[in-house]
């Protein structure tokens, strides 16, 4: 009677191993993945809350100018002569 030889039983062994690999860089890559866009998303934050506080900085604690002073200085009325001239009519 001849003798058969039974190779290793190590293919369902690397098998497995392999699935499980293959899930956990699955896993790995998802995570890599909801951390870069909880980091785009909180940058977009920031900015925004910057730009806000920029807003209010510029309208209240820019300095204000003080209104110009009123060209009128003689309350009563200015009556104006105008007159025809070759070019037009000129105002004194």
């Amino acid at each position: 009677m001849e003798q058969i030889i039974h190779p290793p039983r190590t293919s369902g062994l690397l098998a497995s191993l392999r699935a499980g690999f293959g899930l956990l860089v699955h896993v790995l890559i998802g995570a890599v993945l909801i951390f870069v866009a909880s980091l785009v998303a909180m940058m977009t934050a920031v900015a925004g809350l910057m730009l806000a506080a920029a807003a209010l900085v510029l309208r209240y604690i820019a300095v204000r100018r003080a209104a110009p002073a009123s060209a009128c200085v003689n309350p009563a009325p200015v009556t104006l002569q105008a007159r025809r001239t070759p070019r037009g009519w000129t105002v004194e």
